[in-house]
């Protein structure tokens, strides 16, 4: 595996150094390589066998890409992709704008977070470039900037499809939100109750504030062995879901729980052990791969013969990203995705992005988001989407 990540940032290197030549869509990737603490001046690569850890989401994003990219090209659309280290001197946003790169990118494929992605968000604003938000799951409070597409769900987002599903399958449950001291988990909560009290359909819930190491003894008083009871790990922080998970492992009356985890719970492998094989888990995601899907089963064989292990998430999402919105693009010369026939650029996942207007008068949307998230199971070892 390692020897794989090596050749591949020597090949990124030499793309990277060469450039490519312009065609007709012109793609303009920008995620987080380090590239600058792996090659020297020479474009030589310094880290003799190892290769920076932080790295490899960047590198596995951009191997789908390159994937998809290639695929275009093989059946018609001719595409080009420039990468952009935007941890790298000749990567950065600021460089690339006092050098007028994005004057000649047809598409903004963005891997980034924070300052980075707040500034590319005000470029594609201004310059007028569609900009696909490939992994943050937030807005970073951008207005009226149309040409933004957030393709990973935010947590509100997330918060609705938890509720629509509560009084769906569990009207009459005892339901309790579990969370921790602090402001992080309170904002969820009250996100929670904030739109269960502006709906029509209310669910009956309680809170239970859970101290930093509780277990099982602390969520029993909240039980009632009469009825299901519908547990939620109100909370975005990895420890406390790895607790939580662990803490109801031991409960014996396995039968009248239900246990609903925040986004990131489907990349637990924490609950994926036998200690909760009988636990109906629930949780959302907007990345789901179809039990057998085709092409996913043909990749998954490709990758492990080239790698000896499976294909990351981030590659996938590299791969399916671009190629669904490269089409796109090359098909109708712009992103938009009301009105327009997209089911042939499919891959793995349906997409619903729709127009987010923070001021419901106004005659422009603030960003387009996906809003298609999935509500899985995972029982027995086997997940499946309700």
């Amino acid at each position: 595996m390692k020897k794989t990540f090596l050749l591949l940032f020597a090949l990124l290197g030499m793309a990277l150094a060469n450039g490519q030549g312009k065609k007709n869509t012109r793609v303009g990737l920008f995620t987080s390589l380090y590239l600058d603490s792996a090659f020297d001046a020479l474009d030589q690569y310094k880290l003799q066998t190892s290769f920076p850890r932080m790295a490899i989401s960047g590198l596995e994003f951009y191997e789908g890409a390159v994937m998809a990219i290639d695929s275009i090209n093989q059946s018609g659309p001719k595409v080009s992709m420039e990468v952009f280290d935007i941890q790298s001197k000749t990567g950065s946003i600021a460089y690339l704008l006092n050098n007028k790169t994005f004057d000649s990118l047809d598409i903004i494929i963005a891997q980034a977070s924070g300052s980075d992605y707040l500034e590319l968000a005000q470029i594609a604003k201004e310059k007028n470039i569609p900009m696909v938000s490939a992994t943050y799951p937030n807005d970073g409070g951008i207005r009226e900037s149309p040409m933004v597409f957030i393709a990973n769900p935010k947590i509100n987002s997330h918060i609705q499809v938890i509720h629509n599903q509560l009084f769906k399958k569990w009207p009459d449950a005892n339901v309790i939100w579990f969370k921790r001291s602090g402001a992080a988990d309170d904002k969820i909560e009250t996100q929670f109750r904030e739109l269960n009290a502006a709906s029509v359909y209310r669910n009956k819930f309680k809170t239970a504030l859970l101290n930093l190491e509780f277990k099982m003894e602390d969520l029993v008083p909240f039980l009632d062995t009469t009825k299901t009871n519908v547990l939620i790990a109100g909370s975005l922080d990895d420890q406390f879901a790895i607790q939580f998970a662990k803490a109801i492992s031991a409960y014996p009356k396995k039968g009248i729980i239900q246990v609903i985890g925040m986004p990131g719970w489907d990349g637990m492998k924490e609950i994926q052990g036998k200690n909760y094989a009988g636990i109906p888990i629930y949780f959302t995601t907007s990345f789901n791969i179809p039990s057998g899907h085709q092409w996913a089963a043909q990749v998954d064989e490709k990758i492990k013969s080239i790698t000896g292990v499976k294909p990351s998430i981030s590659m996938l999402k590299g791969f399916e990203l671009t190629y669904y919105f490269i089409n796109i693009l090359s098909a109708y010369g712009r992103i938009k995705t009301e009105g327009l026939e997209t089911k042939p650029f499919k891959v793995l996942n349906d997409f619903d992005f729709r127009p987010v207007k923070w001021a419901p008068m106004s005659s422009t949307p603030d960003y387009h988001e996906n809003k298609r998230i999935y509500f899985i199971r995972r029982l027995n070892g086997v997940s499946t989407v309700q």
